[in-house]
């Protein structure tokens, strides 16, 4: 009979503690894959979703773009600027490092709105002080500008520029989308072998790459606002094998642990 002390019997015992600890690894990948997957494909639709309304959002900044004050002829259906007087109650300006405010509050026409978004002190905002008469400029729902003799200032609720930022928002998200789709993919098919092994260095890779390609829409942006979407698409198109370039040139030169060949 071997006794307590046998190596054997130590050997034995290890074996079934290390199998259950294997298992808790592969259910807990799995857990986290699905989370991962799952969280992955609701941000590709997110995405999609994006980018489905971007010919519609073009389509109103050009009839914004074209659209002409109306007149005495104009009938309530025509898609024409329409101006309302309205009445200054208060006026918000907070100029902050990370969030800034610049809101202006009216009374006036039901058609005006109560507050809206100026976007900056400049050129009217700080001028105005409650009691004071203003234009406001509407299209469709768009109070679009705020006018004081003179003095005029477009509000940031105007189609301009919409396109290009939500397509380049729709762009970012797909992109965190399709790595955590991959991610979660990734662990559901291989959670035994990376719960004994770890996970692969290809998980890395792929991160700092749709990482790279989010970050490329930032300038496509900048080209967006000066051109169009189909302009900022390509752009965006075009920097995304730089990224590939620059991460692989990356961990290449990289000795740190993510180097060891993807399993």
């Amino acid at each position: 009979m071997p006794s307590h002390g046998d190596p054997l019997v130590g050997h034995r015992l290890s074996l079934p503690l290390e199998q259950v600890s294997v298992r808790r690894r592969t259910v807990s990948h799995r857990v986290w894959g699905l989370c991962a997957a799952l969280l992955g494909v609701v941000m590709l639709l997110v995405g999609a979703a994006g980018l489905a309304i971007v010919p519609s959002l073009i389509e109103d900044e050009k009839a914004f773009g074209t659209a002409t004050s109306c007149t005495a002829l104009s009938s309530p259906k025509d898609d024409c600027l329409r101006s309302f007087k309205a009445t200054v109650t208060r006026t918000v300006i907070k100029e902050q490092n990370k969030s800034s405010e610049y809101t202006l509050h009216l009374n006036g026409p039901a058609q005006v709105p109560r507050s809206i978004d100026m976007g900056a002190s400049e050129p009217l905002l700080k001028r105005l002080r409650p009691g004071d008469n203003v234009t406001v400029t509407l299209w469709r729902d768009y109070a679009t500008a705020v006018r004081q003799g003179k003095v005029s200032q477009e509000t940031v609720d105007t189609p301009g520029g919409e396109p290009v930022f939500v397509c380049a928002l729709a762009l970012a998200v797909i992109c965190g989308g399709a790595y955590g789709l991959y991610v979660g993919g990734t662990a559901l098919a291989r959670a035994r072998s990376q719960a004994v092994r770890d996970l692969p260095a290809t998980l890395v890779t792929r991160g700092k790459e749709a990482g790279g390609a989010a970050l490329c829409t930032l300038p496509a942006v900048v080209v967006g606002d000066f051109t169009s979407v189909p302009v900022m698409l390509v752009v965006w198109l075009g920097l995304l094998p730089l990224v590939r370039w620059v991460v692989q040139r990356q961990q290449q030169g990289s000795t740190g642990r993510h180097v060891r060949p993807p399993v």
